[in-house]
């Protein structure tokens, strides 16, 4: 998973870095699929490992199966604005199996989904990190002792994540989008200053977007997670697996 990671940072990363490769076309149209490839083969290797020895053991393997399933059903019915079903999947599942569960599933469920829905294009392996990124995050919230606390912490996670999502999705086309305008990358223009481009960018055309996934997730957690999350510890006891978090009791 480590290397998943490092391949979805560097997705990400290298215009920035090698800013004279790129170019006027459409974004990441040549690096994209080998992008994809490599993190079909990292996930497919993960999947494998696990399969024969401890760690996630088969039967979880075969529960992001049916969780990535519910991930593309929840997808098809499409987006309100920027808010999808899909993110309350990812959210209770990696808060509940941990983040490494979380990060697969999150991948392999946005993967599954956009063959499902014709979303295959140079965005997706972007799309794939990022929303595993969500149920990696969800993995890592400190587990309350009381309900309350568990909610809220992941009803808070669910509301950040939402707009962190739409602010990291961003980068894989905004270096080769907005040209010479002043919400645009201008690699000769320094850190701070791109920094304050790109937050101009991201508030004209993403926040608004961005605010109905982040309330839609915080809503979905208050409202399912706690029949949800009782749902799938019950079956991360039955398949004696133990995700190791704060406790913040």
């Amino acid at each position: 998973m480590v290397t998943a990671n490092l391949i979805g940072v560097g997705a990400f990363f290298w215009p920035f870095v090698l800013p004279a490769a790129v170019g006027g076309g459409q974004a990441h149209a040549l690096d994209a699929p080998v992008i994809l490839v490599l993190l079909l083969a990292c996930l497919g290797g993960v999947l494998f490992l696990q399969l024969g020895r401890g760690g996630m053991g088969p039967k979880a393997v075969a529960l992001i199966g049916v969780l990535g399933a519910a991930m593309v059903a929840l997808r098809l019915p499409g987006f309100i604005a920027g808010f999808s079903a899909m993110f309350i999947v990812v959210l209770v599942a990696g808060n509940a199996f941990g983040a490494r569960f979380g990060f697969v599933l999150g991948a392999i469920g946005t993967f599954a989904s956009g063959l499902f829905i014709g979303g295959l294009g140079p965005w997706l392996p972007f799309q794939m990190v990022a929303v595993g990124w969500v149920g990696m995050g969800a993995g890592l919230l400190p587990h309350s002792s009381s309900w309350r606390g568990r909610l809220a912490w992941l009803a808070a996670y669910g509301l950040v994540s939402g707009f962190a999502f739409g602010a990291i999705i961003n980068l894989w086309f905004w270096p080769y989008a907005a040209g010479s305008s002043n919400i645009g990358w201008a690699p000769e223009a320094g850190g701070l200053v791109n920094l304050g481009r790109y937050l101009r960018f991201y508030a004209v055309t993403s926040l608004g977007w961005d605010a109905f996934r982040a309330a839609g997730n915080a809503a979905l957690v208050i409202l399912l997670g706690r029949p949800l999350l009782g749902a799938l510890d019950r079956a991360a006891r039955r398949m004696n697996l133990v995700v190791r978090s704060v406790d913040n009791g």
